[in-house]
């Protein structure tokens, strides 16, 4: 019967529509018809006028017969314009609308035109006339009114015919139900029975409920899907992650994760690249995003596109290393399906990732993304930029704080950390050898990829082993510089130079080392500690140049204040990001702003160096100010 009645649902909203469509494809013809015919009759009028006036002998017969035509109601607008200025002008016109068959709103709905037309009259002067639209949506509203009236009156009879069919069906259905029922009898049955037969139904209905529970889900998705990407749009994204921070049952630990994407290079990709070229790229995008989250069903991941260039994942459930390996996958997938731009490099991907708890809102998961996408974007890296959630707080990191200790722990004893080390260069830069290193971590299965130290330091630093790594660090870096020529540059955490111990251990290895390769060494530190720990910097700073080796700072431009401190340690340089640089130069007080930076950090012997400047004027100008942008 539910069939029956869709069917007659949906045969009832055709009829509708065909009906509909036929009434306004009607009256589109019969407006474009009158006003053809609006336009002709003026110009025949405007030549038999002009005909009838030129045969009169003076001015006062002229406009008799102007006077004449004007009275039969035809024209909206009649005039004569002598060429004699000194002879007298013929001007009748109505002052407004006659009232027809036709109501007001409809006369403001139809497109009916007045249409003038004119005529030279030879030694006369100029004829001009108007004809009275009125008559004209006169008939255009009876041509309606009929059409709608036969409409109406087999919509009627449409409507009938539903109603007595839908009778003599349920009446027949009835009929075969009363005659095909089987006989029900009651038994009584005792309590184990009666229990037994209960936990029988409840076995029954559970998947039941389970499965309408995922066909109800997978129905939401579809209705909230991104038409072009095949992901969840930004507001069952958003819904969905209220509702995991509503989750009361977790009591207050960490519920997941949520990776956030960013096309780079969007803008240029829409102006240099066809409509239908990319939407193809962004649906082969999407399908190929949700095949490689389908094959770890354990994470549920929910993929959305958040924005036109930004992209998100939601992992609700999982934690720790687990749930990096999709993340890592996810990043290893992004990397096959950059796009070449017409300055001949291949379009760029940032991440950032951060986790939350049901003590978190939305906005703090959003803004903590937008800060991490931030920090990636002006390093230039293609890193996953991690700020996580325990980095705000007062408490330990709870989420997979087992599996991560293991996980590192194991990786220091079995030696499964490395560098993944790349030549970096800046232009006009002396160090013509120069590589940048970060450190990776592999666990025991091969399969999985290497995990970035972008990933695993920041829960290391929450568990006390960022001193570990980052000497494991220095003697990976070291042993580099022993079979390769040129300098290297490595990170270190803040947490390791918070330690007071860590400095000795540093001097400790670097005692034992060839001062030849501490000299081609660099570490590198963020802007933040010099800002918030200056003491624990200058004292870190001391110890490692006494040791032999060089350092530099990174994420100036995220810590705008330490400019104050930089004189404090001995740095070889400094590092700004793209973005903000192209920021600063887009107006004369950032030109000044620029210009003090480089101004101070090359007056006290500092390279500036600039990562991310893909834009021709923007490396210009910087390589102007004294600078060092990043080869391309």
């Amino acid at each position: 019967m539910a069939s029956v009645r869709q069917l007659l649902v949906i045969s009832s909203l055709v009829i509708a529509c065909i009906l509909v469509g036929m009434l306004a494809m009607g009256t589109s013809l019969m407006e474009r018809r009158l006003d053809a015919q609006l336009q002709t009759d003026g110009e025949n009028a405007a030549a038999t006028l002009a005909l009838l006036v030129s045969a009169q002998p003076d001015a006062a017969a002229r406009a008799r017969v102007l006077d004449a035509a004007f009275q039969q109601g035809r024209y909206a607008d009649l005039a004569l314009t002598p060429d004699d200025a000194a002879a007298p002008a013929f001007q009748s016109r109505r002052p407004g609308r006659l009232a027809g068959d036709a109501p007001g709103w409809f006369t403001s709905l139809v497109d009916l035109q007045p249409h003038q037309a004119s005529r030279q009259v030879a030694g006369v002067g100029s004829l001009r006339l108007t004809l009275d639209p009125g008559p004209a949506r006169d008939a255009l509203w009876t041509h309606v009114m009929q059409w709608t009236w036969l409409a109406l009156g087999l919509a009627a009879f449409w409507a009938l015919f539903v109603v007595a069919l839908v009778n003599r069906v349920r009446r027949e259905l009835a009929a075969v139900a009363a005659v095909d029922a089987p006989e029900i009898k009651i038994k009584r049955t005792e309590p184990v029975e009666d229990a037994e037969l209960m936990d029988d139904v409840r076995e029954r209905i559970a998947p039941t409920m389970d499965e309408q529970m995922a066909r109800i889900e997978r129905l939401e998705i579809e209705l909230n899907r991104d038409p072009v990407t095949g992901l969840a749009n930004r507001s069952y994204f958003l819904n969905e992650l209220k509702r995991m921070l509503r989750d009361d049952s977790r009591q207050g630990a960490v519920s997941g994760y949520v990776l956030l994407i960013r096309s780079r290079d969007m803008a240029r990709l829409q102006n240099q690249t066809e409509r239908q070229e990319l939407d193809d790229w962004l649906r082969l995008l999407g399908r190929r995003i949700i095949e490689l989250l389908n094959e770890n069903p354990q994470t549920r991941a929910l993929p959305a596109r958040l924005t036109g260039s930004d992209f998100v994942v939601l992992f609700p459930v999982g934690g720790g290393p687990e749930v990096m390996r999709p993340v890592q996958r996810l990043r290893e997938l992004l990397e096959t399906l950059r796009v070449k731009l017409d300055s001949h490099n291949l379009s760029r991907w940032a991440y950032a990732l951060t986790d939350y708890t049901v003590q978190c809102t939305t906005k703090e998961v959003l803004t903590r993304l937008d800060q991490a996408l931030m920090c990636a974007e002006s390093a230039g890296h293609e890193e996953i930029e991690f700020l996580s959630y325990a980095d705000h707080e007062d408490g330990e990191l709870l989420m997979g704080e087992a599996s991560w200790r293991t996980l590192i722990t194991q990786a220091l004893d079995h030696d499964r950390l490395s560098l993944d080390v790349r030549r970096v260069q800046y232009e006009g830069d002396d160090i013509t050898d120069r590589h940048e290193a970060g450190l990776v971590l592999q666990e025991d299965d091969p399969d999985q990829p290497r995990m970035s130290g972008f990933l695993f330091m920041p829960a290391a630093s929450r568990l006390g082993l960022s001193p570990a790594c980052d000497l494991r660090a220095l003697c990976l870096a070291l042993n580099w510089l022993g079979e390769h020529d040129g300098v290297l540059v490595i990170r270190m955490s803040i947490a390791s130079v918070l330690d007071t111990q860590y400095i000795e251990e540093i001097r400790q290895i670097c005692s034992n080392a060839d001062p030849e390769l501490l000299r081609r060494l660099v570490i590198e530190l963020d802007a933040y500690g010099l800002s918030r720990h200056l003491e624990a910097f200058r004292s870190f700073g001391r110890g490692v140049i006494e040791a032999g080796m060089h350092m530099g700072l990174r994420g100036l431009d995220q810590q705008p204040d330490a400019l104050r401190q930089i004189h404090e340690v001995d740095f070889a340089y400094v590092k700004l990001g793209g973005n903000f640089v192209r920021e600063l130069l887009a107006s004369p007080g950032g030109v000044q702003m620029m210009v003090a930076v480089t101004e101070t950090a090359i007056g006290m012997g500092m390279r500036v160096y600039v990562d991310d400047a893909d834009d021709a004027g923007t490396r210009s100008m910087l390589i102007e100010y004294g600078a060092l942008p990043r080869a391309m």
